[in-house]
């Protein structure tokens, strides 16, 4: 193997431990939903989209998503809708399962953030933000104290 594919599988490797600590994912666990499961769920909670919004934002065609929603239906994760203007479109609507499913998606990933930051020195905080940043292209960041501020503002009841 080249150095290249060993450190792209090291990066690969970082990122699927990532994803599955976010997801609950472990020894002897497994998700209850498929990776395009997921993203459709999760899209569904903070977007209004139609099956056809779904096969673009994934690029497949209209029988796979038909395909996923079924199965999502079945899981009891969305419900189709027909829209009220236009009866040809049909929405992807999350149920209560869905945004408890959502929640505790975003539950596992504070902690987890929460966790990770503790075993840095303030200093680290402020360059792993700074890194991380950087890394996924956000040239617009919000600094590390603001960062942690506004999840404490939000977590507080």
């Amino acid at each position: 193997m080249t150095d290249r594919v060993n450190q792209l599988r090291r990066y690969l490797a970082v990122i699927q431990a990532v994803t599955n600590k976010a997801f609950g994912i472990g020894p002897g666990l497994r998700s209850d939903l498929s990776p395009a499961e997921s993203f459709i769920v999760y899209r569904c909670n903070f977007f209004t989209v139609t099956m056809k919004d779904i096969a673009n934002a994934n690029d497949v065609g209209k029988s796979t998503v038909t395909y996923y929603i079924d199965s999502l239906e079945k899981k009891g994760y969305v419900r189709r809708v027909r829209g009220e203007t236009d009866k040809r479109d049909v929405f992807a609507v999350p149920t209560e399962k869905a945004k408890a499913w959502m929640a505790e998606i975003e539950r596992n990933v504070l902690e987890y953030v929460q966790q990770g930051m503790s075993r840095l020195t303030p200093a680290e905080r402020r360059q792993f933000v700074t890194l991380f940043s950087k890394f996924v292209g956000e040239t617009q960041t919000m600094p590390y104290e603001r960062i942690m501020t506004v999840i404490r503002e939000e977590d507080e009841p």
